[in-house]
């Protein structure tokens, strides 16, 4: 069937826009899944079979950012540990409102509703038929068989308008192709403590709180923890593993929140796909008893889903760390997909939250056989965490069920590592054994994932053993939060440089036999356990707030200021009607939102004087009165 042309097309659609026939447009490349060359093409859908995209916008002075992130993890730098609120990150790096506007406007006049619209504007959600996407976008949505089952799909790159493209920097949505996946292995059916044949035995949280030493009187109490997944846990199964272990309730606050309508499938609980959320929360508040658990579910296993509930949970910042154990390897997802999820995890790094991601069940070769990483665990602003094999000093026996103590670990077989091939290595991936490279490594750190010994859990009822970095990734966050909680409480950001930092300390057991296929552990840094694994006494010991910088000098400068008012532009001689909102800086580089009524004084706009006459908006610092900006 011929397939008609993004130039084709455009010439075919402007007049409905509006636009002139001579108006310019741009392919962007990485919207369509890799998959697409395997499927077999069935012809168009039906014109007006509905659809939701997702539309991501670009950061603003993206390397501005990168330097900050390394500042505020840098204790020698003024800006330690001096996190951004949302508002000063959206003012300084987010997309403009300006830019946010045009691509929403773009895509209502090509017919598409908008969906979901965030303070961050690092995402746009629209919906509509065939025909108002390919309006839009320059592509048909075909049907499409692939390994044998039906699914729908763009077959070329989407095109923008010229002058959006260096604001759009891809589109997710555009096939249904791939689909995010738990990295849990569930075993046989069992009773706790209860011998399974030569497989005795199993682990619970208290043979977990001995092995890495995280019983010393810190329980995460203050702190809120945040579970990004899909599909709902069930409060009795929770209930039930608390009482078996002698786990206090969920402390109040926990809950779930659904990131879709109203009784989407993600937001349901589903004996099959919701062990991932029993295991999750289960093994998270076994490692942090005090926390609060917020577990935000996305709508569908669909990566727009994903993304859209990545987005909502850093503009909402409801907790300071965050845990995900699902993911999708990084050879089969799309480049738009894993750079929008990256520009989400900036934003997070930026506002203080930690996020640990499962690198993978599968070893070296996540995907059907191919050397590759997973995705979110390959971004940078993410900490992958991989899996290694437990042994205690003794116990974990018919006779003695009860793990006693720290024995030993290896690298677990199907723990993920690699190198990425879509982003560079982070700043902070250095020393310690690093191979030398300017690729992204992963894993950056590990804990017990081997279904063998397995750790117990309970999912609708029922009893079973599970494996996987699953397993790894929420008692990393429960790790984290609890150092938190002993570092005062207010969010430590992107534990990457702290934890490489450490690596040769005796935080860490260095984790130097077993492989996961095609790589090795070994001494220092390695591509199947990271650093290693945790003792969490010496990470985490009691310790006084880690001193800050001193408070900086008056005097603040404006770095980026917005006018708002009715009109939204100046006006001569009414300073009631003009606002300034800005992000003023000092000469340490502390940010903060200040804000004033100001006059005009005459310049041309573009190089005008602001003064401020008046008090500010609310939640605004003030600007003194009679003081001159440029």
């Amino acid at each position: 069937m011929k397939r008609v042309t993004p130039a084709l097309l455009a010439l075919f659609l402007l007049p409905a826009l509006c636009v002139p026939a001579s108006a310019s447009y741009v392919t962007k490349r990485g919207s369509i899944s890799p998959r697409v060359k395997e499927t077999l093409d069935l012809g168009p859908i039906p014109k007006t079979e509905r659809h939701r995209i997702l539309v991501g916008l670009a950061l603003r002075n993206r390397p501005a950012l990168e330097a900050f992130l390394r500042d505020v993890q840098d204790p020698t730098s003024p800006r330690y540990r001096r996190f951004l609120t949302q508002q000063e990150f959206n003012a300084l790096y987010a997309p403009s409102p300006d830019d946010e506007s045009a691509v929403v406007t773009y895509l209502e006049r090509s017919g598409l509703r908008i969906t979901d619209r965030f303070p961050n504007r690092l995402v746009i959600g629209a919906a509509g038929d065939a025909d108002d996407i390919a309006r839009a976008l320059g592509v048909r949505l075909h049907a499409v068989l692939y390994k044998g089952a039906y699914h729908f799909a763009a077959l070329s790159e989407p095109w923008v308008p010229a002058e959006l493209a260096p604001t759009i920097d891809g589109v997710i949505g555009l096939d249904d192709l791939h689909a995010m996946r738990a990295h849990v292995r569930r075993g046989a059916a069992v009773k706790p403590r209860a011998a399974a044949g030569g497989g005795c035995c199993h682990l619970g949280p208290g043979d977990l709180k001995v092995f890495y030493d995280n019983d010393f009187g810190f329980d995460g109490t203050g702190e809120t923890v945040v579970i990004a997944g899909a599909f709902a846990w069930r409060d009795a199964d929770v209930s039930a593993f608390n009482a078996q272990w002698g786990l206090p309730p969920l402390p109040p606050g926990s809950g779930q929140v659904c990131t879709g309508a109203a009784g989407s499938q993600g937001c349901l609980f589903n004996r099959s796909m919701s062990v991932e959320a029993s295991l999750d929360v289960q093994y998270l508040h076994g490692t942090a008893p005090g926390a609060v658990i917020r577990y935000y579910m996305a709508a569908s296993t669909r990566i727009l889903d994903f993304a859209t509930m990545f987005n909502r949970i850093v503009s909402d910042n409801p907790g300071h760390v965050v845990t995900i154990s699902w993911g999708l390897c990084e050879s089969e997802s799309l480049e738009s997909q894993q750079v929008i999820d990256d520009n989400i995890f900036s934003n997070a790094s930026a506002i203080g939250q930690s996020w640990f991601a499962a690198s993978g069940d599968s070893g070296s070769r996540e995907c059907g056989g191919i050397l590759t990483v997973d995705h979110p665990a390959n971004s940078p602003h993410v900490i992958g965490v991989g899996g290694t094999t437990p042994t205690c000093s003794d116990g974990l026996t018919v006779s003695n069920t009860a793990c006693m103590g720290y024995g030993s670990e290896t690298g677990w077989s199907g723990s993920g590592g690699g190198v990425s091939q879509t982003f560079n290595r982070p700043s902070f991936q250095k020393g310690c054994g690093v191979p030398a490279g300017t690729k992204r490594l992963v894993p950056d750190v590990a804990l017990e994932a081997d279904p063998r010994p397995g750790n117990y859990f309970i999912v609708n009822g029922a009893w079973y053993t599970v494996g996987g970095t699953s397993i790894s990734a929420p008692q990393w966050a429960g790790f984290w939060a609890e150092l938190d909680q002993v570092s005062g409480g207010n969010g430590l950001g992107h534990p990457g440089a702290t934890l490489y930092g450490l690596c040769g300390t005796s935080a860490f057991h260095d984790v130097t036999t077993g492989s996961n296929g095609d790589y090795s552990a070994a001494p220092g840094y390695d591509l199947v356990t990271g650093l290693g694994t945790i003792d969490a006494r010496l990470l985490i010991s009691p310790q006084s707030p880690p001193p800050l910088p001193p408070e900086p000098a008056p005097g603040l400068v404006i770095r980026a200021a917005k006018i708002v008012g009715e009109p939204a532009s100046l006006v001569a001689g009414c300073p009631a009607r003009n606002t300034l909102v800005a992000v003023a800086e000092d000469a340490l580089g502390t940010r903060a939102s200040v804000g004033g009524t100001i006059s005009l004084d005459g310049a041309p706009l573009g190089r005008v004087s602001l003064r401020a006459v008046t008090t500010p908006p609310p939640g605004s610092a003030p600007l003194p009165p009679g003081q001159v900006y440029s």
